[in-house]
């Protein structure tokens, strides 16, 4: 049989041997066990609970972090899993919960301290200034202690697109949909249809695969949970007939769950001699699997106690006799961190979470998911007068509860509430005018309506999935029917209705329409959103983990001595499954493709529901008249030669969505009333039921993902999310002062500080007349175009803020908190995404920190200046910009005084809300008794300097570019934006007096506003298109209100002119960090064309004759020529991403790949989905282009994580908006000290030289495709070689010279074998071998490499400059091959620098702005897809060589190289601790 000799896991996860398993162990044991079951009767007399004790225990401690260079310990982490609580039958005595068990336990030795964060000293200034910190603190938490040479590193370059099985009555796809689909039919209770997945996953799969016993274990499991029910869905001869027949009939190997479910079973629904012989037969089973397994089936925390004592008295023979309950000693929590060990690990409840039941009038805990809103004041949550203990563990318990109801009563309250509307307008005779009423009743009527067809719906599909015929085999409903069956009728309607409305009135849409993708996968998410959150408050919390681990240390002492319980049991494999569909909490994701006809399905019955009477007179008869008309309608356009369906809204509707208020639609993803749940998972987090991903992201590379959960495995995310968990415990506040001023002016129509106005001042151009020219009529209808699209951006941006007011209202009165997550770069988002603090101007004016903060002198003082930096005053000294709020205290009185009915001074800052919230906060200290005295709410931002630019500065060590950051000390602030703008309009000026167009429409007119944002973006890999379009906007505005606007055309040239201008003023500033963005691009190039070092060993495999074109866990099929050629390509693709890992252990990786489109049927319309998978090739352009910008990112978050953790630690309260710092105003100088030891702490470590070394090992093995100017020495050479290689017999002719083929990869990795060996003949021979790649070493042409896409870099590079980098670059590089100096002195670079600079002047003189255009649409046309995804298509598109003249002839070759990165590039002389005496590094 396949279970002989069969390596297997004792849980499906870690490999370890045991003896062997097959049939006729299988027939000895059964006889053997007839035999002992006549000699033995089992003992009855089990007590309803497992009685048992502890020794004193030490559970894991989450170490400080520690510097690298420190003694790094490591101790995991115990992993609980999911609880299941099931009713028993009458005859089984009932299951009940176990007592909280514990044990005495002390904090951890002082070892474990952490180390001092500064290994310098560092002294303030002397000079009293107010704005400096008055004391020395400690440094800010250590970075995590990592070896960069051993990083995390999870093997998926082999990942082939996995066997398909064709859809056949909706069963079909790749096993990871399969496991989807069985999942959704077993809790549907679908078991025929469960039964045919299993059967489907044990067809592809080999039975020994860890998949195949999952697929069944969790068929079993379901079958169980059936029998639970009253009456039973299955029986338990159906149970036992699955496992001999389709399991040991089959071939598939039991694990320990396997084992669990059926001893459960037996416990549970057989009596007498059937029950000692069917428990028995499954303890002998799991005996001859190993002791592994059986001390792990022993000791499950799956048994109820009764089942457990009863199973441990079934084996007397193994074990002594458990103690009773009376005799289990007690537990003494002797010392706080005993007990907080044990609160943390689960062994004893949180008292601080633990909600005591509360005799009550009215509404109690059972009613809450019917009452109408949290914060509705006529049906209120009770608060829990009745319930023992404190005041605060009253209010923090109430907290909890109205937290429980926001996330899980959304959708009922919802319902309830649109009821409750219509049943008033009904009492008072209104009916169904649309512009009379009100959005809840309109949205009851759309539910009442869809409801029965909903329910339709639902009666088809279990028509269908009952009747599988072949009629109806390629029905769609076989195929979405499962999930949604997951909810019921009522949810999925009142769904609907908030979806399709929450997306028009988002500030996403265009015109009044939205994509029909948009629309059905948002509503699909929404279903799999809901059904997560109804299985996850079906579930009580769980204590697994620390249940087994109590049950081993008893079986420890119970055990004969056979069997070992003391020793750990064996971890759990963390690497990827196609079965791990579901997370620790019991979250199911669904398909894709199943997801949009979800929607689809949804959005049809919605369109037919979903109506509004509308009325008109007639204008002719002046009579009214009235007609029912569409809410939606569906519609189809052309957008870039693409077909997109369309969803529009009614125009009234629209109307009425921005001028009224809307309850009951926001629901999800609101500000929390209680402080967040702490981070311990991928989405195991933040709210307590709403199930949320920690690390967000669009459908992408699932590799970041998978990294993710490995990573928190291992324990390398603590850090990461502490911080995240310190953001999102900042309390906050609305600040009603100014939400009424600011709902004052909503409701008066004003579109003042960035309120849109309700009746916009927009007038159409005069149409021209009949026979005008085709130019005129053309430009008329851009126009008109034009204006459409900002009416269209108007209302949805109306829509949002109305959206904004709303939620600020239901939160006026509230204490709230912000759940955060993160991107993949790690850079920290709040959840709630319709009002939060990195929302705009009108967001940030109405929040302000729940708790207050006398200001103290330096807090007045600081108060002043962070007005003035609102105003817009923000680049003068600290002390003018104090003076400054001083000089207009009168302008500030009367802003906070009459806002709207004075002078309005605060309308002209540049944010003018939170200016307005800075004036009143300022006027009430001022008019306090004693101002240093007041305790202000009002948040004080530290905004970084071009955050990124302070980064590249101090990576490279540019003294040049620090001074322009304000990393140097200075009596004033530098500022880049205008230093730039400064040299932009030298620049115009100078070019304005030789004639230039451009220059002289723009002579005197360039602000720092014209070049903010792509100064800003211009670090972070904005393109030069994306540069033009950015000025564009700006020059845009500028002309608005000009008497003779320039036109679209001049404008577009005098775009491309000032974005030339910035890239050349940012490249003279910051010169120093070319060499950095141009190392990191091009380790990114050669990253994303390589095949990695499994690929080649694949490779070999495939030379030797092993075909496999799938996983081995895969049965295979017979190679077809096609599917060699495709095992070839795949092994060939370029699907190595660029990954590393930040200072604080997150591992990041680019999601950029090249997926392939895919059209799923709808009963709307197709609709293209993508659906990215390990397998798709990496998009090299935007792998290498993304690199340097994303990097940066990182460095970003890393410094937030550490200051926020620094923040927490020394009570301050924190909050951040990327690199915008937040905290009291008494507190500005102690967060100033603790960024700047933050942001020194990183720098001062070879953040660089550890990417390098992180590089080196992660590619280790791996080769990439070069590319060489054919006319270079190696390329020669090269030719030369291949031409005699491949003039032998044997050889293929029909390859080009100019391409690298299979073989040379083959022989190239033979070569470094050898010259890594130890033997020195190996390496002899090694170094005696030729390939391409040792000639091309050999040669030691640094201007051989053609770089095929060159990265972003900071301002203008001209390609002679970037080949200079390059070859200075790839010079050091080749020079290390055998340790010879190589490469210009500094004199030399200097000299060939300026020559470069000469020789482009030149040039650049001959240019004009018509060329500029040129150029620009000649590089736009330059597409990715032109550029080949993988070696074996790089090949085809080389062309054979010929004679050098000709037109066609080639101009450059390949080679395989060895993955080997350039040297680190050398910093400069820029000591980054001097940023600790920078007044402006953050201000």
């Amino acid at each position: 049989m396949l279970w002989s000799g069969v390596e297997r896991l004792p849980s499906a996860t870690s490999r370890r041997s045991r003896p062997t398993w097959n049939r006729q162990n299988y027939l000895n044991i059964h006889s053997a066990m007839l035999v002992r079951a006549a000699r033995r009767k089992i003992r009855r007399d089990a007590s309803q609970r497992t009685p048992y004790f502890l020794e004193p225990l030490t559970l894991p401690w989450l170490c400080p972090a520690q510097m690298r260079w420190a003694s790094n310990s490591t101790v995991s982490a115990t992993q609980s899993s999911d609880s299941r609580r099931q009713k028993l039958p009458r005859t089984i005595s009932p299951r009940t919960e176990s007592r909280s068990l514990a044990t005495s336990a002390d904090f951890l030795p002082s070892q474990f301290d952490p180390p001092p964060f500064s290994a310098y000293t560092y002294t303030p200034s002397d000079r009293a200034r107010p704005w400096t910190s008055d004391r020395i603190r400690p440094g800010t938490p250590g970075i995590f202690g990592w070896d960069p040479a051993n990083p995390l590193i999870i093997r998926g370059s082999l990942s082939t697109a996995a066997p398909r099985l064709s859809m056949k009555f909706g069963i079909g796809g790749d096993p990871t949909e399969l496991f989807q689909n069985l999942h959704a039919c077993l809790r549907v209770g679908r078991f025929d249809r469960a039964a045919a997945l299993v059967r489907r996953l044990t067809d592809i799969y080999r039975s020994d695969a860890p998949e195949v016993t999952e697929a069944h274990n969790l068929y079993l499991k379901a079958m169980l949970d059936a029998l639970h029910r009253v009456p039973p869905e299955v029986t338990m001869a159906e149970l036992q007939d699955w496992f001999t027949k389709e399991m040991y009939g089959r071939d598939v190997e039991p694990n320990v769950d396997t084992f669990v479910t059926m001893l459960r079973a037996s416990l549970e629904f057989l009596e007498g001699s059937a029950r000692d012989q069917s428990v028995r037969r499954y303890l002998d089973l799991a005996k001859s699997l190993g002791p592994e397994v059986f001390e792990a089936v022993n000791s499950s925390a799956e048994y109820s106690e009764s089942e457990w004592d009863s199973l441990v008295r079934f084996q007397p023979d193994i074990f002594d006799e458990p103690p009773t309950i009376d005799e289990q000693p007690n537990i003494d929590f002797s010392t706080p961190g005993g007990r907080a060990i044990a609160i943390a690990n689960g062994l004893i409840p949180d008292p601080a979470l633990t909600v005591k039941p509360v005799p009550q009038k009215g509404l109690g805990l059972k009613t809450l998911n019917q009452a109408l809103s949290a914060f509705d004041p006529v049906n209120p949550v009770p608060f829990p007068n009745q319930m023992e203990g404190s005041q605060e563990e009253k209010e923090k318990a109430f907290a909890y509860m109205r937290q429980l109801r926001l996330e899980e009563s959304a959708v009922e309250a919802a319902i309830e509430r649109w009821r409750h509307e219509n049943e008033k307008l009904q009492k008072i005779g209104v009916h169904g005018i649309l512009k009379s009423q009100p959005m809840e009743s309109l949205m009851w009527q759309w539910y009442t309506k869809m409801l029965p067809l909903v329910e339709q719906e639902l009666k088809e599909v279990k028509t269908v999935l009952a009747n599988p015929i072949p009629a109806n085999v390629s029905n769609n409903r076989h195929i979405y029917g499962p999930y949604l069956e997951l909810l019921k009728p009522e949810k999925l309607a009142a769904l609907s209705v908030m979806s399709i409305l929450n997306d028009f009135a988002s500030a996403h849409h265009f015109g009044g329409s939205t994509k029909l993708s948009v629309v059905t996968m948002t509503l699909g998410n929404l279903i799999e959103t809901e059904h997560n959150l109804d299985v996850q408050s079906k579930q009580a919390p769980s204590n697994w983990g620390s249940k087994s681990f109590a049950r081993r240390q008893l079986l420890g002492k119970l055990s004969r001595g056979r069997y070992n319980f003391n020793k750990p049991p064996l971890p759990k494999s963390i690497e990827p499954s196609d079965s791990m569909v579901l997370d620790k909490n019991g979250c199911l994701s669904f398909p894709l493709h199943v997801k949009t006809r979800l929607g689809a399905v949804l959005v049809e019955l919605l369109l037919r529901s979903a109506t509004v009477l509308v009325k008109r007179e007639d204008p002719k008869t002046g009579q009214i008249l009235s007609s029912v008309q569409p809410a939606f309608s569906h519609t189809s356009t052309f957008e870039k030669g693409k077909k997109i369906g369309r969803i529009s809204l009614h125009y009234q509707l629209a109307e009425k969505l921005e001028k009224e208020p809307i309850k009951g639609v926001t629901g999800f993803r609101l500000p929390m009333v209680v402080e967040p749940k702490p981070w311990t998972g991928i989405r195991d987090g933040g709210y307590y039921r709403y199930p949320t991903d920690v690390v967000r992201g669009k459908t992408c590379d699932d590799a970041q993902r998978t990294y993710a959960i490995s990573a928190i495995e291992k324990g390398d995310m603590k850090q990461v999310f502490a911080g995240l968990d310190v953001l999102g415990k900042t309390p906050w506040q609305i600040n009603q002062d100014v939400f009424k001023v600011m709902l004052q002016a909503w409701n008066a129509g004003e579109g003042i500080g960035e309120l849109v106005p309700e009746k916009l001042n927009l007038q159409y151009p005069p149409e021209p007349p009949q026979g005008a020219p085709a130019k005129q009529r053309m430009e008329w209808s851009a126009k008109m175009k034009a204006i459409e699209c900002e009416i269209g951006g108007y209302h949805s941006k109306r829509c949002f803020q109305n959206f904004q007011l709303e939620t600020a209202r239901a939160y006026l009165k509230e204490t709230f908190y912000y759940p955060h997550s993160m991107d993949f770069r790690g850079r920290a988002y709040p959840v709630p995404p319709i009002l939060n603090h990195m929302g705009s101007d009108i967001a940030r004016g109405l929040l302000r920190f729940a708790k207050g903060k006398e200001l103290g002198i330096v807090g007045l003082q600081w108060l002043k200046v962070h007005l003035a930096n609102l105003y817009g005053f923000d680049k003068a000294s600290l002390k003018e910009r104090e003076d400054f709020a001083m000089e207009h205290l009168s302008e500030i009185y009367d802003s906070a005084t009459n806002p709207l009915s004075g002078n309005r001074w605060w309308l002209g800052a540049e944010d003018p809300w939170q200016c307005l919230a800075c004036c009143m906060e300022l006027r009430n200290a001022l008019d306090s008794p004693d101002p240093s005295r007041y305790v202000s709410q009002l948040p004080v931002h530290q905004d970084g300097t071009c955050n990124g630019l302070q980064h590249y500065a101090a990576l490279g060590g540019d003294k040049a570019g620090a001074s322009q950051v304000n990393l140097e000390p200075a009596d004033r602030p530098q500022d880049i934006y205008t230093g730039v703008a400064e040299l932009v309009r030298a620049d115009c000026a100078k070019d304005a007096k030789d004639g230039v167009a451009a220059a002289v429409l723009l002579d005197g007119k360039i602000t720092r506003k014209v070049v903010k944002r792509t100064v800003m973006t211009n670090v972070y890999g904005v393109t030069f298109e994306g540069a033009r379009r950015q000025v564009k906007d700006e020059l845009v505005d500028m002309f608005s209100n000009s008497k003779e606007p320039p036109t679209d055309y001049q404008l577009s040239l005098a775009a491309v002119y000032v974005a030339k201008k910035i890239f050349k003023a940012l490249s003279s500033i910051f010169n120093g960090a070319h060499e950095i963005q141009f190392w990191l691009g091009e380790c990114a190039e050669r990253i994303a064309t390589s095949i990695t070092a499994e690929q080649i060993k694949r490779l070999h495999q495939v030379a030797d004759g092993d075909q496999r074109l799938y996983a081995s866990k895969y049965k295979q099929t017979k190679m077809t020529a096609v599917m060699k050629k495709k095992l070839k390509n795949s092994l060939l693709a370029y699907k190595t991403s660029v990954i590393w890992t930040t200072p604080l252990k997150m591992p990041v990786v680019q999601p950029y790949r090249k997926t392939k489109p895919s059209e799923v049927q709808t009963c709307l319309q197709d609709i293209t989905i993508f659906e990215p998978s390990a397998s798709d090739i990496v998009s090299k352009r935007k792998q290498l282009q993304a690199f340097p910008p994303n990097f940066i990112h990182s460095l970003d978050a890393t410094h937030m994580m550490l200051s926020a953790l620094k923040c927490d630690e020394m009570g301050l309260t924190f909050a951040s908006v990327h690199d915008s710092f937040w905290t009291h105003a008494a507190d500005i100088p102690h967060l100033n000290y603790i960024l700047r030891d933050a942001f020194v702490r990183m720098h001062s470590e070879d953040i660089i030289g550890r990417l390098a070394a992180e590089f080196k090992a992660r590619y280790a093995g791996s080769m990439y495709l070069a590319t060489l100017k054919v006319d270079s020495v190696a390329a020669q050479q090269i030719l030369a070689l291949r031409h005699q290689q491949r003039i032998k017999p044997g050889t293929p002719k029909n390859t080009s010279l100019a391409s690298a083929t299979t073989d040379e990869i083959l022989v190239e990795a033979k070569r470094q074998k050898l010259l890594s060996s130890n033997k020195p003949e190996e390496r002899k021979e090694g170094e005696d071998m030729i390939t391409p790649a040792s000639i091309y070493e050999a040669a030691k042409d640094s201007t051989a490499i053609v770089q095929d896409c060159a990265p972003s870099l900071l301002g203008e590079t001209t390609a002679k400059k970037a080949k200079f980098i390059q070859g200075k670059m790839i010079g050091r590089e080749l020079s290390e091959f055998e340790g010879h100096a190589f490469g210009a002195s500094a004199a030399e670079e200097a000299e060939a620098l300026e020559e470069l600079e000469v020789d482009e002047k030149e040039k650049a003189a001959d240019r004009t702005v018509g060329k500029d255009m040129s150029a620009l649409d000649t590089a736009s046309e330059t597409s990715e897809g032109r550029k080949p995804n993988n070696a074996a298509q790089a090949s085809k598109e080389e062309t054979a060589e010929s004679k050098p003249k000709k037109k066609n002839s080639v101009k450059k070759i390949q080679v395989w190289l060895p993955v080997t990165f350039p040297p680190v590039p050398k910093k400069g002389d820029f000591d980054v601790r001097r940023l600790k005496e920078s007044a402006y590094f953050f201000s």
